[in-house]
């Protein structure tokens, strides 16, 4: 799957985007020419420090133009993950966690997150192959007490050519972290006592894992968990159940923009 690549220059302009967008779609990048129905991959890139997200997309010609349209799981998550961050609008967040402006309506154009966010994409996507990583030996830790949702998060990554190192706890996560470095972090939202969100704001404390990668999985709910992850460093937010392609996807998305030029250094 290839990528399409949305710049802005703070969270705010990408948040501004998604309020004034038609529907679930965006204009397409200046010099997309992809085909009518083609799946892309569209990545985020926000401000000098490119930090950003990615999610599953469709290139659609309208009137000899072309957009970007999503399906609504991604394009909640999308707003999830602008209105979080935005200094301009986090502010006036409801506690709830809906990504709003203050006195927006339940049926406004930010809605929440809801069981729905697990429903599968379209068969198109969903029975993409994994695709390749191109960044052979990159090095992947795994922080997850299921070992259900450990092993496949695993066995995909080698999948992908990954080096993979899987643990069972945030202490075991962090003490990796101290010994060695990594190309990415996988952890589960949902280990005991917030020990996932502390891991990632202690990452994104240290000098050496400040810029490291961080995708959440998390099990199926509302807005809240993605808020909270998102504002403890995380880059990206993933929901069970998993699905293989998707997962690959996100995982090359975040390896690709944190290391798009040179290979992994030897290590």
């Amino acid at each position: 799957m290839r990528s399409t690549v949305f710049r802005f220059e703070d969270f705010t302009a990408l948040a501004l985007a998604l309020k004034d967008a038609d529907g679930s779609e965006l204009p397409a990048p200046e010099g997309e020419t992809g085909p009518d129905g083609e799946w892309v991959l569209a990545i985020f890139e926000v401000g000098e420090r490119r930090k950003a997200t990615a999610a599953a997309s469709r290139i659609v010609v309208k009137g000899g133009k072309r957009v970007v349209l999503f399906e609504e799981r991604d394009w909640e998550r999308l707003m999830t993950f602008a209105f979080a961050r935005s200094g301009h609008f986090k502010a006036s967040m409801p506690s709830s966690g809906r990504p709003g402006l203050s006195g927006a309506s339940s049926s406004g154009p930010f809605p929440v997150l809801s069981a729905d966010d697990t429903a599968p994409p379209p068969t198109s996507f969903r029975d993409t192959p994994p695709v390749s990583s191109r960044i052979p030996n990159a090095r992947v830790l795994v922080v997850d007490d299921d070992d259900t949702t450990r092993d496949f998060v695993t066995k995909t990554l080698e999948g992908l050519a990954l080096n993979v190192v899987a643990m069972l706890s945030a202490d075991d996560g962090s003490a990796a972290l101290a010994t060695r470095a990594f190309d990415l972090v996988v952890v589960d939202f949902g280990l005991p006592r917030g020990a996932g969100l502390s891991l990632v704001r202690a990452l994104r404390k240290a000098e050496t894992t400040a810029q490291t990668p961080v995708l959440f999985v998390a099990e199926p709910g509302g807005s809240r968990d993605a808020v909270e992850a998102f504002a403890s460093g995380a880059d990206d937010f993933v929901t069970k159940p998993l699905r293989a392609s998707e997962l690959s996807a996100r995982i090359v998305g975040l390896l690709r923009r944190a290391r798009p030029s040179q290979p992994p250094e030897k290590r």
